[in-house]
């Protein structure tokens, strides 16, 4: 069996801030959305052949069963009140993007102003900078330089 792709989903409390930052620093484009009363739910965005999902996150489950649903709304309380007492934010996923003039999208970038970090060389030969999404998502920006050092 192979796999089609990889679309990243990304959780958040600040959709529609969120939604900015990907369109304004990184020039995504909504390819689909879904809206409601209650405003923005999910996105589905793209840029050049990136794709990433936007979803509102909700912190509570749908369930029958209203026991259980109480259960993990007081288990998702506790934890979101444990992460929000740590200063960083815990996380398993960097996303990182590759372009082909990291320089020039960091002038766009800070020119939008966006905070940026400082341009390094990796012993792996990537020149990059990091930023940080509106949910505090960590992302890098990298080029590949390695063709460049010959």
């Amino acid at each position: 069996m192979n796999f089609e792709g990889l679309i990243p989903v990304i959780k958040c409390q600040h959709i529609e801030q969120t939604l900015e930052f990907y369109q304004q620093a990184l020039r995504y484009i909504i390819i689909r959305k879904t809206e409601t009363e209650a405003g923005l739910q999910w996105a589905y965005i793209k840029s050049d052949n990136t794709f990433l999902m936007l979803q509102k996150n909700t912190n509570s489950m749908d369930s029958s069963d209203d026991s259980f649903s109480e259960l993990s709304q007081d288990l998702s309380q506790d934890l979101s009140e444990k992460l929000s007492a740590n200063s960083t934010q815990a996380t398993n996923i960097l996303l990182h993007f590759y372009t082909g003039d990291v320089a020039a999208q960091r002038q766009f970038m800070a020119a939008k102003g966006i905070m940026v970090g400082q341009l390094e060389d990796t012993a792996y030969h990537i020149r990059q900078f990091f930023v940080e999404d509106p949910e505090g998502n960590k992302i890098v920006i990298g080029q590949d330089i390695k063709n460049q050092l010959s």
